[in-house]
Parts: C-alpha cells; structure tokens; sequence
C-alpha cells in the first residue's frame, strides 16, 4: 500500500504541468464548476505550492463547493505555509468551519491545538485538548502535552497530574519523563527528579539531558560528590556531540560546580571565551554574565550583560538572577542607566512583598489618547494586580494601525508599587513575559529552548504524507 502511494504521489508530481493545463482549460469551459478549481488545489498543494493551493480552493468555495475537506485542507495549506499571525489565524478559521461540520475531526483538533500553543493562547489550546481526551483519554501524547501547556501556566502540581497519567500509559516515553522531571525540580521534590531521570537513563543510556538534569539536581542538593559523578558521566557522553545547547549545559555545569574555585572558574571562563559557536549566543552570554560576576570582573559582566539585552530585551528578567549579587547591583545603579529607547530600568531592585500594600479598591488605568475616536481605557482591577508578586509582568494591547500621534499614559491609583520599565513591542504576538526566576533553582533561563514543549512526535504531524490523507473528494 505505501509503494502505491508514493508511486501515485510521484506520478501527479510528475505530469502537474500538463494536468495544470487541462485543468485550466475545464475552468474557462466551465467557470462555475467547483471541481477542477478543487483538483487544481490538491496538485498544487502536493507540491508544497500553498498559495497557488489557497487561490485554486478558495475559487472553488467561491463556486458553491460543498465538501468538508476542502476546508481542512486549506487549513493545512495555511498552516504548512510556515509561521505568521494571518496564516495562523486563517487556518483556525477554515479548521473552526470544518469542526461544526464534524465536532470531533481529530485532525483539525490537533492542528488547532498546535497554532494556539504556537501563538501563546494556552487557554484555546487546553479546550482543544479536553476535546481530544473526551475521544480518546488514553492518548498519552495528548495528555503529555496537556501537561506541557500547564507548565507553561506554571501549574506544576496539575502538569504532574497530566504527566502521570500519560507514564502509566506509556511508561517507556522518554520525553514525558523529562517532562515530569522538570516539573518535579521546579517544585523542588527532588529524590522523584532523581527516579525519574534513572528510569530515562535505564531506557536509553546516551540520554544528554537526563545526565544534565540528574548532576544539576545533586549540586541543588548540594550533593557536590554525586553532582560531579553526573557531572563527568556528561562529559563523556558528549565527547562525541557537535550539538551547541548540549556544550552550553556542560559550560553552565561546570560554571556552578567551580564557583568556589577561582583558578578552576577562570579556566572554564577560558572554554567559554573560546567558544566561537553563533547558535544559542543568548544563553552563552548568560553563562559568560554570571562567571565574570563570580570572579567580581564587573566592568566585563556589565558588557556581556549589555550585549545580551541588545539580541533580547526581555532578558532583562535575568536580573531577577543577579538578586544574590548585591555588590553587582550597585556596581550596574552606580555606573550604568540602561536606556535605548526599549525600556527605561531605573533601580535594580525586587519587591518581594507587593501584594501586602494591596487595597480592594485600587486599580491601575492604561489610557490610548486619539484625537479622532473617543478615549479608550483599560482598568487592571484589585484581583488581577494582587496576583502579582516579586517581578510582575502587565500586558496592554493597542490596535496595530493608530494615528502616531496617539499618546499612551499609566495613571496608579491607591498602589504602593514600583515601575522598574516600560517597554513597547511592535508585534503581533504577547510580549514576553516576566517568569518568576525564583521557581526555576538552577536551572538555566529559558530552559525549554533546550527541551522543547512541543512533543517532536506531535509537531511532526504535519508532514506531507500525513495531512495527504484528507485530500479525499
């Protein structure tokens, strides 16, 4: 079945041109006839042209065409066209008209859940998944990345619940056991980490992220004798790995493990300056920023912190990192005002106890100023500031296309707090949140650039030969 499928496929490649031009003469034959339009669409899609695939299917709903598939199909074609907002957003549309069709399509479910984890809007992405366990509550990928989207929630406790029942699914699910090991580290119960890394390590002994988590979670222990047991068990499995993120976990291991040793951390600083790799430059950076402040080298720290907030400015939550660092902070207050337009960051300092100046009735007022429609306000209520501790992070979005003479203002009411910094994106997706680093131990910023929150197995759904299975007529 498969060599006729692939040999089918390789035909219609092969003869698109002259089918393209029978297909074309049907259309001026017979303009109102939905079918050739919808063919013609297929070819094109099956040669990863989607947006001649978009014109010729949309022509043929513009011809009254009544099949469900079409619209899962020009989906599809949004969606493999690569990543934009509009195409994101027309591909939910034509998945959301073919799901009131048939509620339960377990592909456009699917697809749907990826775009809203992709776009950020966990909350979608959650009511797709019930929707996929209400079919079948037994697919442990669903329920793993179930418990991924709740990571991202920072629901640690409800992820594990997720990430459970996936591993009495499927015990031997490697990247579910990651998953849950994170999850466990994050909330510091570290002996299950620890089982749980074992067992990934039992099923595939070459496992670089298990031996990284595993000698991470001894040094959080403070278990220096089994962190420097992992820690050379690492080594050795990546004496052979070209992989750049596997090389910047050793360099921030052994960064932590030397901390205490100024010949031993100026050597590992040696490794990291001779490091020429360009990928994953943001979190070399990183490593590099807390060495040189170990080693009190402030005016070098300062630079590289600089350099960091140039490729990123959200990274300035790694301040949050530097709270340990008192003689830093009032090197960087003392000598240096960050100010590039961005953001303005005028102290460098936490409040840890913001809830407690909090009053029922105080509010914070955003206020979009436009000479030619009336004022439009935002008011960010008692309940919702009150959830925020330490470094919080308040989004508001103004339309895309303003008058630029439109003027934004903040007006605090009744709240005892501090702005450390404005910053304004032009962009179509959320901002960049502020993560409370405190939760995360050790481990390094950012971490799920390093592991992944979309299941591989799950992201690859989208192949060709997959999403070729809809296009039925």
């Amino acid at each position: 079945m498969e060599g006729s499928s692939s040999q089918s496929g390789s035909s219609s490649t092969n003869t698109a041109p002259e089918a393209h031009l029978y297909l074309k003469e049907a259309v001026i034959l017979n303009p109102k006839k939905p079918v050739a339009y919808f063919i013609c669409g297929e070819i094109y899609f099956r040669q990863n042209k989607y947006d001649e695939a978009i014109d010729n299917l949309n022509g043929s709903l513009e011809c009254k065409a009544k099949l469900n598939n079409l619209y899962i199909i020009i989906g599809n074609s949004y969606l493999l066209r690569g990543y934009f907002i509009k195409a994101y957003t027309e591909a939910t549309e034509n998945y959301n008209i073919a799901l009131k069709n048939d509620p339960n399509n377990y592909l456009c479910l699917k697809n749907c859940a990826y775009i809203y984890e992709k776009k950020g809007d966990d909350i979608n992405a959650l009511k797709m998944f019930d929707k996929l366990l209400s079919i079948n509550k037994e697919n442990s990928l669903i329920l793993c990345y179930y418990g991924e989207i709740l990571c991202n929630m920072t629901q640690y406790s409800k992820a594990i619940l997720y990430f459970t029942k996936a591993n009495t699914i499927d015990p031997e699910n490697i990247h579910n056991l990651n998953k849950r090991a994170i999850a466990y580290y994050i909330l510091q119960e570290y002996d299950k980490v620890l089982s749980d890394l074992d067992k990934i390590i039992q099923l595939d002994p070459f496992n670089n992220s298990a031996y990284y988590l595993k000698s991470l979670t001894y040094y959080t222990k403070n278990d220096i004798i089994n962190a420097k047991i992992s820690f050379n068990k690492f080594a050795i499995v990546l004496s052979n790995s070209g992989n750049s993120l596997d090389n910047i976990q050793l360099f921030h291991l052994e960064y932590l493990l030397n901390k205490n040793s100024f010949k031993d951390l100026n050597n590992t600083l040696s490794k990291i300056n001779r490091n020429r790799n360009e990928n994953n430059r943001k979190l070399l950076c990183f490593i590099r920023c807390k060495t040189y402040v170990e080693l009190k080298r402030y005016y070098n720290a300062k630079s590289v912190l600089d350099t960091l907030l140039y490729f990123d400015a959200s990274y300035i939550h790694l301040f949050q990192l530097l709270q340990e660092h008192s003689d830093f902070r009032s090197y960087l207050i003392e000598t240096h005002k960050i100010n590039n337009n961005l953001f303005t960051y005028t102290e460098l300092k936490v409040i840890n106890e913001f809830s407690k100046y909090m009053y029922e009735d105080c509010f914070i007022k955003f206020i979009l100023n436009d000479e030619h429609k009336q004022k439009e306000q935002h008011m960010l209520k008692h309940e919702d500031v009150s959830k925020l501790e330490g470094f919080g992070w308040i989004e508001y979005k103004i339309p895309i296309y303003t008058d630029h003479e439109n003027q934004l203002s903040i007006e605090i009411n009744y709240v005892d707090m501090q702005i450390d910094y404005v910053r304004f994106g032009n962009n179509y997706k959320e901002i960049t949140h502020i993560p409370n680093m405190n939760l995360m131990g050790y481990l390094l910023p950012d971490y799920h650039q390093i592991c992944p929150n979309v299941p591989e197995t799950f992201k690859d759904k989208f192949n060709q030969e997959y999403t070729e299975g809809v296009l039925v007529i």
